[in-house]
């Protein structure tokens, strides 16, 4: 039963990342049809980024209290009402009033996710239901990249209808398929209170679980962060300002991103969690990625440029299963759900950072924010030596 219902799980989980992208490959269309300033495309994710860094914790905390399902189904409740703001806007101040609104509810989704991953898989299970859900991620977010790149070929108001509408239907299937984790999870001792509503009451308790070395994995994960979302959100834009393309091509690059990843987490990643130590291999896939950028700052023509951004994206997705289990790993039953929505706060802190800066340099230089990638890419692989060199000498303590 508890298989059937995970399959399940994952398949909703799949429409929902399809749904959450359906906007992002049209947001340089609504940036440039209403006129608005061209830093909104990093501006606009940065603040989603910075409510989702701020609520995390909190929903982290929550998923130990209440039956992850209810979390999903509200949060996705709040995520819907977030892009109608979005959708409906005609000014920056509306556009970051929408993102906000949706990164609130975005990060308890993607926090109870993992969270009920880890809440109702076995511990022989967990790594690989862990890399199932982040490759589901990636390519749900790639589907829902090419589904809202040819609705985008239509209208603006198609994307957002079609998006809300099936957001709002994942949070009713979610509330079906899911069991109550309830009985699988660690209580915590102290009641729930409306303290914790404080965003940062839950970053002043990471004392109670944090570690040196769960810090220096959460600084690698946030500094990788910025490169990628400076990447990612600038190459969104990129495309769109230099080349001319339609919102169809960010649809197609993702798609055949998808397949790519789709095939390296199947069997690359499974085989680097079963056959190695993780804490020590995630190192080489930092080193890769951050060679890939560097060598596509060589070219400025089209077509080396998308095959670098493939290939680099497929490389890039192997880090995710890594460093989330390599989190799992050094979480402690009655802190999991905790340790989980803080790791989703980094990642989150990470997408502010990449996507607010790669914004605000665009207009200096519009290959500055590939730039910024790269030098962040960089530091996070030295820190990753770092990492590495730590865990060796606590492997022989």
């Amino acid at each position: 039963m508890k298989d059937k219902k995970m399959t399940a799980y994952f398949a909703v989980v799949t429409l929902f990342y399809m749904a959450a992208s359906f906007a992002h490959p049209v947001t340089p269309t609504l940036i440039v049809e209403r006129e608005l300033d061209s830093s909104m495309f990093g501006i606009a994710l940065a603040a989603m980024m910075a409510a989702s860094f701020l609520f995390s914790p909190f929903w982290g905390r929550l998923c130990g209290y209440i039956p992850t399902r209810r979390i999903i189904l509200f949060c996705s409740v709040g995520y819907t009402v977030g892009q109608v703001i979005f959708g409906a806007a005609y000014s920056e101040w509306m556009v970051v009033a929408g993102r906000l609104f949706a990164g609130v509810f975005t990060g308890g989704c993607f926090t109870a996710f993992s969270n009920y991953v880890i809440n109702t898989s076995t511990h022989e299970q967990r790594d690989a239901n862990l890399t199932a859900l982040v490759t589901i991620q990636t390519v749900g977010s790639a589907g829902g990249y090419f589904v809202g790149g040819m609705l985008g070929l239509l209208s603006l108001q198609a994307v957002f209808a079609a998006q809300c509408a099936l957001l709002l239907l994942c949070g009713g299937l979610f509330a079906l398929v899911c069991l109550d984790d309830t009985p699988f999870k660690a209580r915590p001792e102290r009641p729930l209170s409306l303290r914790d509503a404080d965003p940062f009451r839950a970053f002043a308790e990471a004392g109670r679980f944090m570690t040196p070395m769960l810090g220096l994995l959460f600084a690698v994960l946030a500094v990788s962060g910025v490169g990628y979302n400076a990447f990612e959100q600038c190459f969104n834009y990129y495309i769109k300002d230099q080349f001319g393309l339609s919102s169809a091509y960010n649809g197609t690059f993702k798609i055949l991103i998808a397949l790519l990843i789709l095939l390296l987490n199947s069997t690359v990643c499974i085989w680097l969690q079963k056959k190695t130590d993780i804490h020590r291999t995630f190192l080489p896939v930092l080193g890769v990625c951050t060679l890939l950028i560097g060598a596509l700052l060589w070219f400025d023509t089209l077509l080396p440029f998308a095959v670098l951004y493939i290939i680099y994206n497929g490389v890039n997705a192997i880090r995710g299963p890594l460093m989330q289990s390599m989190a799992a790993d050094r979480s402690e039953p009655d802190t999991s759900n905790t340790v989980m929505g803080f790791y989703q706060a980094m990642n989150s802190l990470g997408s502010i950072f990449g996507s607010l800066l790669a914004g605000l340099i665009y207009k200096a230089g519009p290959r500055l924010p590939f730039w910024l990638a790269f030098a962040a890419y960089a530091l996070s692989t030295l820190l990753g030596w770092v990492y590495v060199r730590r865990h060796d000498r606590e492997k022989h303590v």
